[in-house]
């Protein structure tokens, strides 16, 4: 119920946020210098509402009381084709990125970055082809999964070095928070899809999951809306990787849609198998095959929980043998 109530907030705080957003770029932007001509005041209110709304995605999902089984390979066409056209997205822009860097500092710079964004645009089209196929590779190549991780972590490091040199704006801040997010919910996705603790990090991806998606389409709409209408761009963001923002957003989407989806018909499925190993069987072979409900409750425990829970036998305490004997 509570992961319900992230995706309301999520969408509450989308429909507010990103009109203002395209409102302050077309009515209150100076085409000349980008600066906004009311001040801070609508930065303000959006990036109040934008914490706001992240706070409440994040502790709703945390609060989330749902125990979440195994984690079961996920097939999903809509996450299986923005899956693999995010994974080309970033690999297109990692190799446009190297062309129009003069200094050789900056190629050497952009040259690792473009490696490791080729490595991880292939890993984002392998999950696409997974989540397409039904299938999890990771679970045998668990490393794989931790690509888009390292990229994300390198793309961070240049984006902190590039926005020290200037003054802080909000776009520079948007951008920020946008690839930190990305990087947390591909970080546990990653150990989601290598089926490391898999209840924490089925948890910790709608915790990131939400407000990563819901920054990367406010900047992505916004930054493609500033590139169509010419207005000069104050932030320091590549321009080109926002359409890629957009492509993560929704392929950030499709997957939580679809893992909730698999989540609820695990649950389900698991209820009707217990449901039927603890129908009653027919009066003749009731005395000779009836199972206590005990038995069967441990039974469900084991398989679903793998648990280790016992009952034992009760026993009269021997203090109250003595007490009777006395």
């Amino acid at each position: 119920m509570k992961i319900k109530n992230a995706w309301i907030v999520f969408a509450v705080t989308l429909l507010i946020t990103l009109p203002l957003r395209l409102y302050q770029l077309y009515f209150l932007s100076e085409k000349d210098t980008g600066f906004y001509t009311d001040g801070i005041r609508t930065t303000v209110i959006i990036s109040s509402v934008l914490a706001v709304g992240a706070a409440l995605m994040i502790m709703m999902s945390a609060m989330d009381r749902r125990g979440r089984a195994a984690y079961s390979p996920v097939r999903s066409v809509p996450a299986a084709v923005f899956g693999i056209l995010t994974g080309l997205g970033v690999i297109l822009e990692c190799v446009a990125s190297l062309f129009g860097i003069e200094s050789l500092q900056s190629q050497i710079t952009y040259a690792v970055l473009t490696i490791l964004g080729i490595f991880a645009g292939i890993v984002l089209i392998l999950s696409g082809s997974n989540f397409a196929a039904g299938k999890n590779t990771f679970e045998q190549q668990p490393l794989l999964a931790l690509v888009p991780s390292i990229w994300g972590c390198a793309c961070l490091v240049a984006l902190f070095i590039s926005f020290v040199a200037v003054v802080n704006v909000a776009e520079n801040i948007y951008d920020t928070f946008t690839v930190i997010l990305i990087l947390l919910f591909l970080f546990h996705q990653a150990k989601l899809l290598a089926r490391i603790d898999d209840e924490k990090s089925g948890k910790m991806i709608y915790m990131f999951g939400l407000p990563a998606a819901l920054m990367a389409l406010l900047t992505g709409i916004s930054g493609f809306a500033q590139q169509f209408m010419g207005v000069t761009r104050s932030g320091l963001f590549p321009a080109g990787f926002y359409p890629v923002n957009i492509l993560f957003a929704l392929y950030i989407l499709s997957f939580l849609a679809a893992d909730s989806k698999s989540f609820a018909v695990r649950v389900s499925v698991d209820i009707h198998e217990f449901v039927k190993e603890d129908k009653p069987a027919e009066k003749g072979e009731e005395e000779q095959n009836a199972v206590p409900c005990q038995e069967n409750c441990l039974a469900y425990l084991a398989k679903a929980y793998d648990s280790d829970i016992r009952f034992f036998d009760h026993t009269i305490s021997p203090f109250m043998e003595r007490i009777e004997k006395s």
